[in-house]
This record gives structure tokens, C-alpha cells and sequence, in this order.
């Protein structure tokens, strides 16, 4: 995490609801934007209902990583942040390059994948995919 304390994927798994992995990185300013539309689509959101847990994992590597903190704090994200700089974590799911977003249950079951693409950056239109997904299955 930021403060540098090693934690277990099931650390960050909903109970109720679902978890929602941002793999992201401080490069691209597209993936700033997205973040911030997502806060704001977050925030409208009922999270009472159907929990979405959101975290971000920064796949900066060891000579960008250092953005990460400033980045998070000047814009008031208040999710939990992975820092993946060996690209553990975005192995395990497949991810290739970011923005992309994966959503597991409870069990840690993929119900919601997306890559968000650079020339699309409504982060309404991917969360509003993730909550049909979440209704199918629950």
C-alpha cells in the first residue's frame, strides 16, 4: 500500500457486494481523468444496496512510483491504493496495460472485466456496466 505494508489479495475483498480493482498509472493523464470521473460516479452512487469496494493499483514501476502519493492526495481519492510496481498483481489478472478495471465477488470470482480506453473516458458508462453485471448475479 502507500505506507508501504504488504498486504493479501483477500485483504481487499468485499463481504457483501463486490471489490472493483483499477489497475491505473501515473503517466497517462487519461487515467487521472477516469479516476475522477469514477469518484464522482461513486459518490452518487447507493452503496448501501449492492457495496462496491473500489481500489486503485497503480502499476508505476520503481522510478515513477514516488507520483503516486501526490497524485492520490491532491485528488482527494479516498479508496485504498495498491501499489503493484513488479506487476504481481496485474499478472494474476491478465492485465496488459492500463486503464482497466476488474470486478470480483466475494469468492473472488471475476464477474466484470473492461479496458478503458484512451479515446473513451466516461467512467458512467463502465460502472453503469458493472452494476447490470453485479444485478445478473446476485
Amino acid at each position: 500500500d502507500l505506507r508501504g505494508r504488504t498486504h493479501s489479495l483477500s485483504d481487499y475483498a468485499s463481504e457483501k457486494g463486490v471489490t472493483l480493482f483499477v489497475f491505473w498509472k501515473t503517466c497517462c493523464p487519461n487515467n487521472i481523468t477516469m479516476i475522477d470521473e469514477l469518484k464522482e460516479v461513486w459518490q452518487e452512487y447507493d452503496n448501501s444496496e449492492k457495496p462496491i469496494k473500489i481500489v486503485l493499483v497503480s502499476v508505476d514501476d520503481q522510478r515513477t512510483a514516488s507520483r503516486v502519493k501526490p497524485i492520490v492526495g491532491s485528488n482527494g481519492w479516498v479508496w485504498d491504493v495498491v501499489m503493484d510496481k513488479n506487476g504481481d498483481l496485474a499478472r494474476i489478472y491478465h492485465i496488459t496495460m492500463p486503464t482497466q478495471w476488474v470486478a470480483v465477488n466475494s469468492f473472488g470470482k471475476i464477474i466484470y472485466r473492461s479496458k478503458v480506453t484512451n479515446g473513451t473516458l466516461d467512467s458512467a458508462i463502465y460502472f453503469d456496466e458493472l452494476i447490470t453485471e453485479m444485478n445478473k448475479t446476485n
